[in-house]
C-alpha cells in the first residue's frame, strides 16, 4: 500500500487548538492530551462502573488503537470557530470532546475552550 493510499484509508484523530489563545508549550501539550484522550473515551460506552470501548475488528477504534495513532493537528483563530467545529463533528455522529480548561494556570482563573478532539474516523467520515 502506497503511503497515499494508506492517508485516503486509515483511521486518524484530529485536534483543533484555538491558536488565539498563545498558551504556553506545556499547556498546549496538555490540552491536545485531553482533547484525545477525551474523543476516545467518547468512543466507549459507559455502564454503572466500567468504559467498554468498541473495538470490533475493522472498526476505525480497532484500527486506530492497533495501528499508529495518526493524528492531525489543525487550528483556528478564534473560540466561535472552535465550537462551530465541535458542533458539526457532534451533529454528523463522530466522536467529539471540546475541552474546556478551568484556568488555575493559565487564563487568568477563567475556564477557556482551547481545543477539540475528533475521532479516531476513517477519513471520509471527517468533516470538510
Amino acid at each position: 500500500m502506497t503511503n497515499e493510499e494508506r492517508q485516503q484509508t486509515e483511521p486518524k484523530q484530529v485536534i483543533v487548538v484555538n491558536r488565539n489563545l498563545n498558551m504556553p508549550q506545556g499547556k498546549l501539550a496538555a490540552q491536545v492530551s485531553h482533547a484525545s484522550m477525551g474523543a476516545l473515551f467518547k468512543c466507549g460506552i459507559k455502564d454503572t462502573d466500567m468504559l467498554h470501548i468498541d473495538l470490533r475488528a475493522g472498526s476505525a477504534v480497532e484500527k486506530w488503537l492497533n495501528g499508529r495513532f495518526t493524528k492531525i493537528v489543525l487550528y483556528v483563530k478564534s473560540d466561535m470557530k472552535l465550537v462551530e467545529i465541535a458542533e458539526k463533528a457532534e451533529a454528523a455522529g463522530l466522536p467529539t470532546s471540546l475541552i474546556t480548561d478551568a484556568g488555575f494556570t493559565v487564563f487568568d482563573g477563567k475556564p477557556t475552550r482551547t481545543c477539540v478532539g475528533i475521532g479516531p474516523v476513517f477519513p471520509d467520515e471527517l468533516i470538510g
